[in-house]
């Protein structure tokens, strides 16, 4: 990956109706979906630039979480449509640093506020990646374009 200390990549927006299997038995989103919902985006972002995560599995390359961070700012109930907004928002050597922000339709403060670090590594042998594959490095320089 070639270093870059900041990036101000636009925004990938994923879109979500809060289902009662996302929910706890008070009928709010429970922690572990947001984590699911944060992932479907990030693959999804990837998709949108022509990445497709299975490709990334066949080449022996995987893109684990190795920091997470989330802050709750308001509860969200089940019946909600939510919005997923993700971007790398910084690359370093190898890791990923992304924002995934969720909010409710037509609210202008997150009810969340996301942080994930990611980094390649090799699924064989669990080794961080140095040198990204090329698809996966085509596809961050299309996303943080």
């Amino acid at each position: 990956m070639n270093p870059s200390p900041q990036c101000s990549s636009p925004w990938f927006e994923y879109p979500i109706r809060v289902q009662p299997c996302h929910t706890d038995y008070a009928g709010v989103v429970w922690h572990g979906s947001y984590l699911e919902w944060m992932e479907a985006a990030r693959i999804n972002a990837f998709r949108t630039v022509g990445l497709e995560y299975a490709t990334l599995v066949q080449l022996g390359c995987d893109l684990p979480v190795i920091d997470l961070s989330l802050q709750y700012r308001k509860a969200i109930q089940m019946g909600n449509e939510v919005i997923v907004k993700t971007r790398l928002s910084k690359l370093d050597k190898v890791r990923l640093f992304w924002d995934q922000d969720i909010f409710c339709i037509n609210m202008e403060k997150p009810c969340v506020l996301g942080r994930v670090t990611l980094v390649p590594v090799n699924s064989k042998n669990g080794r961080i990646l140095r040198t990204s594959p090329q698809v996966l490095q085509d596809a961050i320089n299309q996303l943080i374009s």
